[in-house]
């Protein structure tokens, strides 16, 4: 798949209103209904469904689970393999009438991109459509100021904001002691080899572990960079991945190698996760939507605390609505959505996934709760986001490559972004 972005988790079985094949034929297009207040608004025929589709990640199960408690809405979550979902997402918003009504975007990553091709709705003007009393309830202003911001392209809104992933640092409390009298610790990119260093004990524990897969390696990379004042821009808008100061943070990064287990270039999320259960590694860097899972669990999660990186970085996972449909069915959809997106639900992603959206579910009686949301929401107010700018999209997978074959050895630092700063370069022209 092109324009690569990955993310985390395996495909999961959920309880609740899925379906999981996926198909562009029926009668899809057309409205369901929508239950406003007591009474009912019905813009399509009885039994066809408004259809969503997202990726397999644990956070849609309270999606799935928000459907189940709401027949009377007539929509249903389609689970696509995260494999196949650009793909037939690209389907979807490039049909002549798009066969699903809502869909999932990871924000800032292909945002841009779908904004400036005119593939997606804007959603401000939509949501003045729906009655007041369920924009007062549904509470736009709640939303994380970050978190929204990324939801918007050249100013404009494009995305409902469903859950968050960034990273988060994981470290065994019983082998290193930070500082928390200031709040949350910041860890340096500079300071995980020292640190990893003391407590490096093969194979009883390592003293990190990466989540150094090719599909993940970038953007578990992306702290390291930022934090050296890296770019993949330059000031005119050109492609500049091979400065001094990348090819630096690279081999910073490809030098921790020595710390890991010996599989870590092929960790993704499930191996990242399975580490830290069972506390075979110090230090781990891993995605705020994993940390439910991984702190309420069985296992040895609970014993870690969690910091964050001076300059992470984040990506906000929402529902866009595509552009190639009616209007009365955009309308109709965000009536929908915003039935589902409430403040019970993103609370619900506090204790499923572990990365909530809202400001309320960041209230001290949250955080009491839950010991790694303070490090969420540091992370959310710190986060570097990639460049919001559609061409990206032509040379994002070919950064993956380039950072694992330089983390892999098959070239140096240099030679790797040497040779994506040269292909970038001919993908945009």
């Amino acid at each position: 798949m092109s324009n690569l972005f990955f993310v985390h988790y395996s495909l999961f079985i959920a309880k609740g209103r899925f379906v999981f094949n996926f198909g562009l034929s029926g009668d899809r297009h057309l409205p369901s209904a929508c239950h406003l207040g007591h009474s009912y608004l019905r813009v399509f025929p009885k039994g066809v469904m408004l259809n969503i589709i997202g990726p397999n990640d644990p956070a849609l199960d309270v999606l799935a689970a928000a459907l189940d408690a709401r027949p009377y809405l007539d929509a249903e979550l389609t689970i696509i393999p995260w494999p196949e979902y650009r793909e037939q997402l690209m389907a979807v918003l490039t049909a002549d009438t798009a066969p699903s009504q809502a869909v999932f975007v990871p924000g800032h990553i292909w945002l841009p991109e779908f904004a400036a091709a005119g593939y997606l709705a804007e959603i401000a003007p939509l949501m003045q459509t729906a009655p007041p009393d369920l924009l007062t309830k549904y509470d736009p202003d709640d939303i994380v100021a970050s978190v929204a911001d990324e939801c918007q392209y050249e100013g404009k809104q494009y995305q409902l904001p469903f859950f968050s992933d960034g990273h988060i640092i994981f470290y065994r409390a019983d082998l290193i002691e930070l500082d928390e009298s200031d709040g949350v610790p910041v860890i340096s990119t500079q300071d995980i080899f020292s640190l990893a260093t003391a407590v490096h004990n093969p194979p009883h524990v390592y003293g990190l572990a990466l989540k150094a897969d090719g599909s993940e390696i970038f953007t578990d990379w992306l702290p390291y960079l930022w934090e050296a004042g890296g770019r993949i821009f330059d000031e005119n808008g050109r492609p500049d991945l091979d400065n001094p100061i990348n090819i630096e943070a690279l081999e910073l990064y490809c030098s921790l190698r020595a710390l890991c287990p010996p599989e870590t270039a092929v960790y993704g999320n499930g191996e990242i996760a399975e580490v830290l259960r069972k506390g075979e590694a110090a230090i781990a860097a891993n995605w705020g939507g994993q940390s439910a899972p991984i702190v309420l669990g069985d296992g040895e999660g609970r014993g870690y605390k969690t910091a964050v990186f001076p300059v992470p970085w984040n990506a906000v996972w929402g529902i866009a609505i595509p552009q190639n449909q009616p209007d009365a069915v955009q309308q109709h959809t965000i009536s929908v959505l915003m039935q589902l997106l409430g403040t019970e639900q993103d609370k619900q992603i506090t204790r499923i996934a572990g990365s909530p959206v809202r400001q309320s579910s960041y209230a001290p009686s949250e955080m009491a709760k839950f010991s790694w949301l303070a490090a969420q929401r540091e992370m959310l107010g710190r986060a570097k986001l990639l460049p919001a700018r559609p061409e990206l999209g032509n040379f994002l997978g070919l950064l993956y490559r380039a950072v694992h074959q330089a983390f892999t050895g098959e070239l140096s630092a240099a030679e790797a972004l040497a040779d994506v700063q040269a292909k970038a370069l001919a993908t945009v022209g």
